[in-house]
């Protein structure tokens, strides 16, 4: 969201009301929500982000972007779901108004709003209420910064913006201004939400008969005090209009389903399975002839796949999509097909290596999923934009390319396994070991290329559908071509003798960055048609994999001169000097 002049105004006249104008209730709640209250609550429908979703779902990404977590603690240490705090901001604002729910990451944004807060550490939670006499400074801060552009920012600036939109979010929830819960009569898409019913009735707008039972009902609940347990029959009179009008439009079939999704938290649970199987396989290692720690390393590696496998298909159910559409997404699939790939490949060979390599290319994968959805802090399944808003090419084109990455960074992992083991001289004298790896990046090298190929030249056809043209040197057109050049090279130095194993490995290696710029940083310039996918925040990420992956490289260059310094001082004469290879 973008802080324009005139919303600052407002934002300044929001504030000085203070949060909860709509309701009636006051103070602290005297016991905790009930359960009954709180699943009603989460499966209540709500029109955000251009789809209909749980409450449950918006409650939780609404917290996680002010609190980077999805629960919260009270001040009188009450753990609180995501749903438990929403209900508390609509309810009882007043008592949301005083619990510690901004996360703020460098204590210079509170003295450069002008607010002198003892005792608190330099990344620290703070409430509405401490936040509330620094507000205006805020506000007139965040107007400035906010006219530079984002990329450009310093990161006090962008604290600073930030902040500013997280208090008027704030306050828009507890005066009920975001909350899009009544379904429309007519045919139009969009949801209103309570306020706007009461000011439409308030402007004496005759309402529909099903509207107006349904602000009745919220009134009533606005009206409630005391006790939670009281909302319960309310809160079920509101569920009861609100369900049935949802699942008349159809759009209310998926609700159980997201619901189910994010309870069952089958990514972190694929998370945990990757890394107790890449613990076992360190284990393994230590003990290479252990078939115990083997299977269990293998069995491990395979259900946090399939969990991850799992967590793919919820997500393409309910959204009715593809399985990749964000960069989000591209994560999980890249993910997940290289350890399937790695998993095919240790079946083929049971060399113990592309098993070890699953395990660790999962643990990896899963933990910059958890990692991007903490840094985005927004609803990882959106609406999509316009260009992206097609089933045929996200399940040819997007598809295939990402199929594409996945090889490409498993290869780069695969040829760095094989450097660092030279330049360790582990397993110095089994060249079985090192063939089977060199054999297994050429492999998925060739995978790789086909994918890589087909995705962009379906990227073209895709374009000149979208845009006109074919092909236009946009950026993410650019990149996607550098992989395929790429890897092109690769193969054809192998095929000509000019790249050996060692040779084969470190541009397998070198080539996963090629394939990290075409994947994320071409999104960081922030230019060209493929906009939409600039994240901020990731580019240390980006160039720590950068120098990792160049070090790696560096050193597998030194132990090749190394060795070939070695062969040629154990053999003083020869009559005739070889054409160099690595």
């Amino acid at each position: 969201m973008t802080l324009r002049s005139t919303w600052i105004a407002s934002c300044l006249a929001l504030v000085a009301l203070g949060p909860g104008a709509a309701a009636q209730t006051s103070g602290a709640r005297t016991e905790p929500w009930p359960a009954h209250v709180v699943e009603l609550a989460a499966h209540l429908p709500i029109q955000d982000g251009g789809r209909i979703k749980p409450l449950s779902t918006y409650a939780d990404f609404t917290l996680l972007g002010f609190n980077g977590k999805r629960s919260m603690t009270t001040s009188a240490g009450e753990r609180l779901s995501a749903t438990e705090w929403l209900l508390d901001a609509l309810f009882y604002p007043d008592f949301a108004a005083e619990q510690a729910v901004f996360l703020v990451q460098d204590a210079a944004v509170i003295e450069a709003i002008g607010l002198d807060i003892p005792g608190r550490r330099k990344r620290d939670r703070y409430s509405f209420a401490e936040l509330q006499p620094g507000l205006p400074k805020l506000m007139s801060l965040a107007h400035d910064y906010s006219a530079i552009e984002a990329k450009n920012q310093t990161s006090l600036q962008s604290q600073i913006v930030f902040l500013a939109e997280s208090v008027m979010s704030f306050v828009r929830v507890t005066r009920h201004e975001t909350l899009a819960l009544i379904p429309p009569v007519a045919s139009t898409d969009e949801w209103q939400t309570p306020s706007e019913l009461l000011t439409r009735a308030s402007a004496h707008e005759t309402l529909p008969e099903a509207h107006a039972a349904l602000l009745a009902s919220f009134e009533s609940l606005w009206k409630q005090g005391g006790s939670p347990s009281s909302f319960e029959r309310d809160l079920a009179a509101v569920h009861a209009r609100v369900v049935p009008m949802a699942e008349a439009r159809g759009e209310y079939g998926k609700i159980d389903l997201e619901i189910q999704y994010y309870k069952a938290q089958l990514l972190m649970w694929s998370l945990v399975c990757f890394v107790l199987s890449f613990v076992v396989a360190a284990f393994m290692w230590l003990r290479p002839k252990s078939r115990a720690l083997y299977t269990v390393t293998s069995a491990g590696v395979l259900v946090a796949s399939l969990l991850l496998v799992a967590t793919i298909v919820f997500r393409c159910v309910i959204r009715g999509r593809p399985p990749v559409s964000t960069l989000y997404e591209t994560v999980l699939f890249v993910t997940a097909v290289g350890t399937l790939i790695a998993l095919a490949l240790e079946w083929i060979n049971r060399a113990r290596i592309a098993v070890s390599a699953a395990a660790l290319l999962g643990m990896v994968g899963v933990f910059i999923a958890n990692g991007y959805e903490t840094l985005d802090k927004k609803d990882t399944m959106p609406s999509l934009v316009a260009v992206l808003d097609t089933n045929f090419w996200l399940a040819t084109h997007v598809t295939a390319i990402t199929v594409g990455y996945s090889a490409g960074l498993l290869a780069a992992l695969l040829g760095s396994i094989y450097l660092i083991s030279r330049a360790a001289r582990l397993r110095r004298n089994d060249r079985a070991y090192y063939s089977a790896l060199s054999r297994m990046v050429y492999g998925v090298l060739c995978f790789g290329l086909i994918f890589a190929t087909v995705g962009t030249i379906l990227g073209g056809i895709w374009a000149n559908e979208s845009w006109g043209r074919f092909w236009g040197w946009d950026p993410k057109e650019n990149g996607a071509l550098l992989i395929v050049l790429t890897q092109i090279v690769i193969l054809h130095g192998r095929m000509g003798g000019y790249l050996r194993e060692h040779g084969l490995c470190m541009a397998a290696a070198l080539g996963g960055t090629v394939v990290a710029f075409s994947w994320w940083g071409v999104n960081l310039l922030g230019v060209g048609l493929h906009s939409y996918g600039f994240t901020s925040g990731i580019a240390t990420a980006l160039w720590t994999y950068y120098g990792l992956q160049w070090g790696i490289v560096g050193v597998g260059a030194i132990s090749w001169l190394l060795d070939r310094s070695a062969a040629r001082a154990a053999v003083p004469v020869r009559i005739e000097e070889p054409v160099s290879t690595l």
